[in-house]
């Protein structure tokens, strides 16, 4: 999660989406007074990411006691993390900084974006089980509870990660940056790159129901 007040943008990070690996791009040419959160591997730390409440200090230095509290929790004053809605950024930064700001996020397919899922989480022993039942009993959260806000886009573009390329060009020509998006994180967890096969009629049509807007919003197929 980025939020400039030098360049003027919000980059609100979901999940599964290169997300990091344009971080790590952004970063270096923020300034000190823009607010980022960590990135890991290798370690870059966050600036300004939390306050000196202390719910939220402990949060941001432990991912237990935030998934025990609630990273969205009332009893948080000003709290960063990664994957931060752009509902809660709103009511974090003065209304007209939301308003003025341009905003972006990137959304994937969805069928190819539970399957990567599924390999990153079955890969870190989060989940031990066949896809199908990931699909149905994993807690999966869909990328659009991050970028809307009463279910409707809280963002200026929703970009598609299937057009990572165009993308980065578009957002570096509108805020004077220079992106270069060589190096990917995250795809070491998944060899295959064809998501289809993974899909029986029944859980293609689940994830066709269950992420109707995104698929509507971005014009996305199976």
């Amino acid at each position: 999660m980025i939020v400039s007040h030098s360049r003027q943008f919000i980059f609100v990070k979901c999940r599964k989406t290169a997300s990091t690996s344009l971080e790590r791009e952004l970063v270096p040419q923020l300034s000190q007074q823009d607010v980022w959160t960590p990135i890991s591997s290798p370690k870059r730390d966050g600036n300004n990411h939390h306050s000196a409440w202390p719910v939220d200090w402990l949060s941001a230095r432990n991912k237990w006691f935030s998934d025990f509290i609630g990273r969205n929790s009332p009893l948080h004053w000003r709290f960063f993390h990664d994957h931060i809605a752009a509902a809660r950024i709103a009511n974090l930064i003065p209304a007209e900084q939301f308003k003025a700001y341009f905003k972006f996020c990137f959304d994937r397919n969805p069928w190819d974006f539970v399957v990567s899922l599924f390999h990153q989480k079955t890969a870190k022993g989060r989940f031990h089980g066949d896809f199908d039942r990931f699909l149905h009993e994993f807690p999966i959260e869909p990328n659009w509870m991050l970028y809307t806000v009463d279910d409707e886009p809280a963002v200026d573009r929703v970009y598609r990660y299937e057009e990572l390329d165009l993308a980065v060009a578009d957002i570096s020509c509108r805020l004077g940056l220079d992106l270069n998006m060589r190096q990917r994180d995250k795809e070491q967890f998944r060899a295959a790159k064809d998501y289809r096969p993974f899909y029986s009629q029944s859980s293609r049509d689940h994830v066709a129901r269950r992420w109707s807007r995104a698929i509507a919003l971005l014009r996305y197929d199976f």
